[in-house]
């Protein structure tokens, strides 16, 4: 494959993937230079790999998955486990208010398994279905998984009255 070649494959996929998968890796990470060192290690990874995919949802189910592993792998190599909320930047938030930066202060802050399905579901616009396939995981595992992320954000966030 030529360079002009590769170029432009990277600018398709960012342009198709890009936003959705900054959304999701700053959800994880919290930090923008983070952010996007994560997102150039899956795009690398998707340009240096020889990828078939079934689908155009089978493409995307990849590039969500491989984010969000980078992810986890960044985090566990600086020792982080939840991202601090003086981290994140007011642009990050859609309302750029105290109240927004503390719910996604904690969504950070969930375990793995419940932030995964409360991100793509709330933030992302995925249905149950889309996220079961994306995370390989039943329905009824992601509903569950929902369930448990809202228990646990509304204990946290009670004194809101949201």
């Amino acid at each position: 494959m030529s360079k002009r070649d590769l170029e432009n494959e990277f600018e398709a996929k960012y342009n198709d993937y890009g936003n959705m998968l900054y959304k999701i890796a700053f959800l994880y990470l919290g930090n923008r230079s983070d952010t996007e060192d994560a997102l150039q290690d899956v795009f690398t990874k998707y340009l240096c790999g020889n990828y078939k995919f079934k689908n155009p949802e089978h493409e995307k189910a990849w590039f969500i998955r491989v984010t969000q592993n980078k992810c986890l792998d960044y985090l566990k190599k600086s020792g982080r486990k939840n991202v601090c909320i003086d981290d994140i930047p007011a642009s990050a938030t859609y309302q750029n208010n105290d109240t927004e930066q503390d719910i996604i202060a904690r969504v950070i802050a969930l375990p793995e398994k419940y932030k995964s399905a409360i991100i793509l579901f709330y933030y992302n616009d995925y249905t149950v279905e889309e996220i079961s396939k994306a995370l390989k995981i039943s329905k009824s595992a992601v509903k569950k998984r929902l369930q448990r992320g809202r228990d646990i954000l509304k204990l946290e966030l009670e004194d809101y009255a949201l």
